[in-house]
Order: structure tokens, then C-alpha cells, then sequence
């Protein structure tokens, strides 16, 4: 039994399992660190054509001093800061953050490029370490 690493029509990737013929998609991930600021959005990477959104993190690893408010978001670029994820508030607690699916997830027939905006408010931080990961596989 082996297994063969094929590009899909549409440009994914499979694996292929050569005696009994089954797929697996490849599971990828764009991540990074945020980039402080008082508002700071900051192209992150591609979605490539006919990707599928399974998973966004955040994670939280050091939490932002602002003094009023620190949030972290996946966006379009050229649309809304917040077209992937709602605002994660980076704040008030460490940890890992799974955001909620919406209907931008859906597979889109071209390739898309993705923004992380973080905001605060209030007297600028001078700590804070978070992460964003996006998982996607391609169809």
C-alpha cells in the first residue's frame, strides 16, 4: 500500500491511497504573530481559489496592557476588518481562542487575501503577544 501526493483539478492537494483509491485533503495553515498598534491591519497571507475555512485561532499568549480595550481580528482585504472573525478581545485572559464560523467561510472561486487588524484604545500597550492561525484545506 502506498501513498501519492496529487494536485486536484481546481489546484488542492490530496493524498491518494493507491489500493483503494481514497482522498485526503491536506490540512494548511496560515499563522502569525500580531503586530501591535492603535490600529494596525497588516495583509497576512493568501486563501488560495476553492478553499474551505475549517478552524481560526487566536492565542493569546501574553494579554495586550492597553488601558481600554484590545481586540485582534481576521479580515478582507479591501472589505471588512472583521469579514472572517468577530473581534477577539486580547485583553482580560491567556489562552487559546477558537472564533466562531460564519458565512464567509464558504468556499469562494477566487483567491482572497486575508488582513489581522488589532485595535485598542486608551493609553497605547506596551505588552501583548497573540497569535492567529487559519486553517483551511483546498477542494
Amino acid at each position: 500500500m502506498g501513498y501519492e501526493l496529487k494536485q486536484t483539478d481546481t489546484g488542492g492537494v490530496q493524498f491518494w491511497e493507491d489500493v483503494s483509491g481514497s482522498k485526503a485533503a491536506i490540512v494548511q495553515s496560515l499563522n502569525w504573530a500580531v503586530a501591535r498598534g492603535a490600529t494596525n491591519t497588516v495583509t497576512v497571507g493568501y486563501l488560495p481559489a476553492n478553499a474551505r475555512i475549517i478552524g481560526i485561532f487566536v492565542q493569546n499568549a501574553v494579554v495586550s496592557n492597553a488601558t481600554s480595550t484590545a481586540t485582534v481580528s481576521v479580515g478582507l482585504s479591501g472589505g471588512s476588518a472583521t469579514f472572517f472573525s468577530a473581534a477577539q478581545d486580547v485583553k482580560s485572559a491567556i489562552g487559546n481562542f477558537s472564533q466562531a464560523a460564519t458565512a464567509n467561510w464558504a468556499v469562494s472561486s477566487s483567491s482572497q487575501t486575508l488582513t489581522c487588524t488589532y485595535t485598542e484604545t486608551g493609553t497605547a500597550s506596551t505588552a501583548g503577544t497573540s497569535y492567529v492561525s487559519v486553517n483551511f484545506v483546498q477542494n
